[in-house]
């Protein structure tokens, strides 16, 4: 898929006054040719309504705060009673590594650590974009 035609939601908590990794992966993935929506989220089905709205193909959770756990477990059940299957689910953030293979096994496809060079992002998302699915 053609970069401008990818569409990412990057959402991150309202409460989560860090928001500067997420604002500069934003600016990263424009950069890379990708249509980003920036949003900040109080609950999961603000963002699954989002993601609809706009019709995105990526949806991006930035974590700076405890929860991720959390926010996977209600968002891809949401996601998929809202038809929304085929989207590529990433989180980042601070999320301790000894939880991504918990945050994959609810359904998250990829979880970055902080630090990661915008264009390792882009690039798994070029490579992994309309390939998936929530199952």
């Amino acid at each position: 898929m053609p970069d401008q035609n990818i569409r990412m939601l990057l959402a991150k908590k309202k409460i989560d006054v860090h928001g500067r990794g997420a604002k500069l992966l934003a600016r990263e993935l424009r950069d890379a040719g990708m249509e980003v929506i920036y949003f900040r989220f109080g609950t999961v089905d603000e963002i699954v309504n989002a993601a609809a709205q706009e019709d995105v193909n990526v949806i991006g959770v930035s974590i700076m705060t405890s929860g991720h756990l959390m926010v996977a477990e209600k968002l891809i059940p949401a996601l998929k009673e809202k038809g929304l299957t085929d989207v590529l689910v990433l989180m980042g953030g601070v999320i301790p590594k000894v939880d991504f293979a918990d945050l994959k096994k609810t359904g998250v496809h990829e979880v970055f650590p902080p630090g990661l060079p915008g264009e390792t992002i882009a690039d798994y998302i070029r490579e992994n974009v309309g390939k998936v699915k929530l199952s």
